[in-house]
């Protein structure tokens, strides 16, 4: 079942890619599945044949093609479908009235309360139709006007009537953003609506299923359980997330301590919940069924019905994650096994429960979520034993260290089969929780139970419950305070850098499963001899691509209405270009710069140019001057009374960088392989700030760069006047954000030339309506090709000294 889990999985990779049509691949299942039937029912009339062979390999065929079969069935979308309704609605501008029940319990989130709902029809202008599919409605307060109103109380199944603009899925505004788009398409979400008015939604009645009410009763049963009998708001937000999978109750600084110590997995219901919840209940119910003289046999088949009944309710409540889907095919194998007499194998129970999963959602491969549960349990299943071969026998027959030898070991091997998992997706896999999960695992257990020993006891034995309950916030208490002393002490215990190559990812699986078949030894040879063959691949690859070579990375980012622009010279000096804007509801440099430099491994900013005191400039600057070395900054001199300002001054004074007014035609030297000059005149000259702002150009073999900031027409004029013809570049971000009052004809015709590329970065429907039309126009007239980042999202562009090419990042 493995075997099938991983050819089924290489049918949906397959699949995604879009290489064949749907039907395609429903063809080659059936091809193959009949070559398969046939090679099995031919009569064999030769002694040596080939069909086993043949056999084997039509059958890998067809697990392959059902993979990519029931993918493009998933991904198959009506033509009255949601997700066409919301590309149409986004292009017209028009609001459209949706009809639906809630399907997912609402969860209350930093950007308000978000609502998955079942839409079984819509209209636009008056006119009802039938549309299938599922959106995403996030109930906002408005920034003006009412902001007290109150939207209406909801609960699972819920119908609701609602209208707004609707819109698609999310697409990716800059290359490190996560693509929260993607994943909602992958739990079959297509649209999503954000509503600011109160009277914009209604209860227009309930269409709750049998199975929606008893969930929504028992969690309900749950949260007033636990606000019952548990005091402190830290406690009853940590057994809401053990309990109920419900995180939305954690302080985010809590999450970030788990997080950093590789204890997250700690709150996600996950296999130890289903061993509490289940199992112990499996083995208690064996002694107690005989004691009242059930036999042998009716014992086992009660125990295991009882038991798989309590487990499935417990799925239905936490809302049915991977995880706990997982952990419960798992346990269900293993306690049918055990009523039929059979053994179980724990490789092939992971690979029935993945072949499940991947039948009910095939998208959940490209789930994180999915990714480790099935690794952590493999990495546990193939690796832990290991230990106990490659440790001194002595060490594991006293009982008082047994205990900590397997936590080690199954801790240790849960962090390498999750590794590439981790610095895939996040960058990182940290290391404290080798040394934190000795205690934390099993307070964890502690916690948990008490807290299903709360609600069992809630309502009927109320001094147990608060008995229970004290001990769970004893419990909370000692897990929250090993996750806060482990961020301080252990915090940078990790393993910090992104892997996203997959020749690298591959070769790091192909050693770990050398490291697995490590008691087989022709195994354990042949699949590192895999690896290395992997890590040739990826040197290969990167030398005929020219990755290898030396060349200047340019990133105009998208920050809405403002500007940030980042360049990585051949040498990977780093300057930086204005920081995006910062306010009550957005602050760019932790949004979206810290999170670029991350990913991409830059721990430092050379050059810190600030083109001009204004906040949709310079706001995300005190983000990176606190959080990443900065060599410089460089402003025009002249100042700001506003907060953020002072702010940003008193930030580079604490953390000792100099802040620097560069003289006008001077160079910036960092790289000798690129040449940055300084254009701008005095900012004495000019009254206003936008026309003070730094220009900067940037020579790096024969192609020329061009920034100006908001220079507007006087700045242009004076650029025109003192470097003529050396304006002529082949990429120029246009002044202003493609305002009228920058971009002035004599401007325009020094820069462009026929191939010369124009960013505009610019907000997606922004109040100022910008960019103008008479300056897109402007440039186009003089051969340049206009890119905005309100259509495009970040525009990454590269030069290798000869020619500038765009890269495709999404």
């Amino acid at each position: 079942m493995l075997t099938a889990a991983l050819l089924m999985g290489i049918g949906i990779v397959l699949a995604q890619t879009g290489m064949l049509p749907q039907r395609c691949w429903f063809v080659a299942f059936g091809l193959a599945w009949a070559g398969a039937l046939a090679l099995t029912l031919l009569p064999r009339r030769r002694l040596v044949t080939l069909r086993p062979l043949v056999l084997s390999v039509a059958v890998a065929a067809s697990l392959v093609a059902l993979g990519g079969a029931r993918h493009a069935t998933w991904t198959h979308l009506p033509t009255h479908h949601i997700a066409h309704a919301a590309a149409w609605a986004e292009t017209d501008e028009v609001p459209v009235t949706l009809w639906g029940s809630v399907d997912e319990p609402p969860v209350k989130a930093r950007s308000g309360t978000r609502l998955w709902v079942a839409i079984d029809s819509a209209a636009t202008e008056g006119t009802a139709m039938p549309t299938p599919g599922r959106v995403q409605v996030t109930l906002q307060q408005p920034r003006w006007g009412n902001t007290s109103a109150l939207y209406p109380a909801l609960i699972l199944g819920n119908r609701i009537e609602t209208t707004g603009l609707l819109r698609p899925t999310p697409t990716p505004r800059n290359p490190a953003d996560f693509d929260y788009g993607a994943y909602l398409q992958r739990q079959g979400i297509h649209a999503t609506l954000t509503l600011y008015d109160a009277e914009a939604i209604a209860v227009v009645g309930s269409k709750a299923t049998t199975r929606q009410r008893i969930a929504a009763a028992a969690q309900g049963f749950v949260r007033n359980a636990i606000a019952a009998h548990v005091r402190t708001p830290e406690a009853q937000a940590l057994l809401a997330a053990l309990l109920l999978a419900d995180r939305s109750a954690l302080d985010q600084d809590v999450q970030d301590a788990f997080r950093q110590t590789g204890m997250m997995h700690l709150l996600a219901v996950s296999g130890l919940h289903v061993l509490l919840v289940g199992l112990a209940l499996f083995h208690l119910l064996k002694p107690l069924l005989l004691r009242f003289g059930v036999s042998w046999r009716w014992m086992e088949v009660s125990r295991a019905v009882v038991t798989l009944a309590v487990l499935a309710g417990y799925v239905l409540l936490t809302g049915a994650p991977t995880s706990v889907v997982r952990a419960f095919v798992m346990a269900a194998l293993f306690i049918g096994g055990g009523m039929l007499q059979r053994q179980t194998d724990a490789l092939n129970t992971l690979g029935l429960a993945a072949v499940v999963l991947l039948l009910m959602r095939p998208a959940a491969l490209f789930d994180v979520g999915f990714q480790l549960s099935f690794s952590a349990v493999a990495g546990l299943v193939l690796l832990t034993p290991l230990a106990e071969r490659w440790t001194p026998k002595r060490w594991w027959r006293p009982s008082r260290w047994r205990w900590v030898l397997q936590s080690t070991a199954a801790t240790l091997a849960a962090t390498l089969a999750t590794a590439p998992v981790l610095a895939f997706h996040f960058g990182a896999v940290p290391l404290a929780g080798l040394i934190l999960n000795l205690v934390a695992i099993h307070v964890t257990a502690i916690v948990l139970l008490a807290g299903l020993l709360l609600v069992a006891t809630a309502g009927w034995a109320t001094p147990l419950a608060f008995a229970y309950g004290g001990a769970a916030e004893i419990g909370t208490a000692v897990l929250l305070g090993t996750a806060q002393i482990g961020e301080a002490w252990l915090g940078g215990w990790a393993f910090d850098g992104f892997v996203r190559d997959p020749w690298l990812v591959a070769a790091g699986v192909a050693f770990l499963l050398a490291l697995a078949a490590w008691p087989r030894p022709r195994l354990r040879w042949r699949t590192a001899l895999l690896g290395i063959s992997l890590l040739v691949g990826h040197v290969g690859t990167s030398v005929l691509t020219g990755h290898t070579q030396p060349r200047l990375d340019v990133v105009f980012f998208d920050v809405g209405q403002g500007d940030a622009t980042l360049l990585v010279t051949p040498r990977g000096k780093t300057v930086l270009i204005d920081a995006g804007m910062r306010d009550d509801y957005i602050d760019h440099g932790t949004r979206t710069l810290l999170p670029h430099l991350q990913r991409y491994g830059l721990d430092r900013i050379d050059a810190l140019v600030l083109t001009h005191a204004h906040a949709d400039h310079y706001g995300g600057a005190q983000t990176l001057l606190e959080h990443v070395p900065v060599g410089a900054v460089y402003t025009n001199g002249l100042d700001s009374d506003a907060d953020l300002w002072r702010g940003l001054l008193d930030a580079a004074a604490t953390h000792g960088v100099p802040v620097l007014t560069p003289d006008g035609g001077s160079l910036l030297d960092l790289d000798p392989s690129v040449r940055l000059q300084w254009l701008h005149a005095p900012a004495s000259h000019f009254a206003d700030a936008n026309e003070a702002s730094l220009a900067l150009r940037v020579v790096h073999g024969t192609t020329a760069w061009l920034f100006t900031g908001d220079g507007e027409a006087a700045a242009e004029q004076a650029l025109v006047q003192r470097f003529g013809s050396l304006l002529a570049s082949d990429v120029v971000q246009v002044g202003h954000h493609g305002s009228h009052t920058s971009s002035i004809p004599a401007f325009v015709e020094r820069a462009a030339d026929e191939g010369t590329r124009a960013v505009v970065s610019v907000g997606r429907r922004n109040r100022y309506r910008l960019p103008h039309a008479e300056v897109l126009n402007r440039w186009r007239s003089a051969g340049a090709d206009v890119v905005q980042t309100a259509d495009a999202g970040a525009v990454w562009l590269r030069s290798d000294g000869t020619d500038v090419e765009r890269v495709a990042w999404r």
